[in-house]
């Protein structure tokens, strides 16, 4: 296995326990731990991704980082057209204390690809250049400068609750997918929705922080549209039932 698979692997397993301490601070632990159960078969299932590439050669993350790249310049280029959906704006609660932490985040990434690209430089310039070496060089380029992008979009992204629907993280959730909102236990300023999922991989329960000086705003307006629950203790349910 190589040095930089390694690396990588090491930087998931400190990414989980940064994104786990600063989400249980920004959402509260009810919510940080829900999130958890979430993302971690995902965070662990990209971090394996590379051992099982690895047999393969360069060019399967040659491959990997190409569709990844693409796939996401697409995702964020489209999104005034999916914003539209959601109709007339009511409310702009404006960024989060979340989109704070991954535009952060996004800020230590840009760093990151600028060391990658400093030291990808050798495979474009000297006398052992090859034609493989500069696609390999380009294709991680290109993936670690749109994982840079990613992250300060997000986190320069709105919280916008509209006439057809919450738009969030270049997202939006129609009303028609909402079953109900509450309010976290331990942590009021926390709003929670629960989303029928698409697909068995979608998420069931969404969580976002709001400024509190918007908390009673935000509260009226969804309450125009959605079924207010304790959805706090429901997740503490669905919890225990999967322990």
């Amino acid at each position: 296995m190589t040095t930089t698979v390694w690396l990588f692997l090491l930087g998931v397993l400190i990414a989980i326990g940064c994104a786990y301490g600063l989400t249980r601070k920004s959402l509260g632990s009810q919510a940080a731990n829900r999130n958890m159960v979430y993302a971690v078969p995902w965070l662990l299932a990209g971090a394996l991704l590379p051992l099982v590439l690895s047999p393969f050669g360069r060019y399967a993350f040659v491959i990997l980082y190409g569709l990844y790249a693409v796939g996401v310049l697409l995702w964020i280029l489209s999104w005034p057209l999916r914003k539209k959906q959601a109709g007339e704006l009511l409310i702009r609660v404006g960024t989060t204390l979340q989109n704070r932490i991954l535009f952060v985040f996004g800020l230590l990434l840009v760093g990151g690809a600028i060391a990658m690209t400093f030291s990808q430089l050798d495979l474009f310039t000297g006398s052992l250049v090859t034609t493989g070496g500069i696609i390999s060089g380009i294709a991680k380029l290109a993936f670690w400068w749109t994982l840079a992008l990613l992250f300060l979009a997000i986190g320069q992204s709105n919280l916008e609750l509209h006439e057809h629907g919450l738009t969030y993280l270049f997202s939006w959730q129609p009303w028609e997918r909402i079953v109900a909102f509450g309010w976290d236990d331990d942590q009021p300023t926390t709003l929670i929705l629960k989303a029928k999922p698409r697909t068995f991989l979608s998420r069931k329960y969404l969580t976002m922080s709001i400024p509190i000086a918007q908390v009673e705003e935000v509260d009226r307006l969804l309450e125009d549209y959605l079924l207010e629950t304790d959805l706090a203790a429901e997740m503490d349910g669905d919890m225990a039932s999967q322990v």
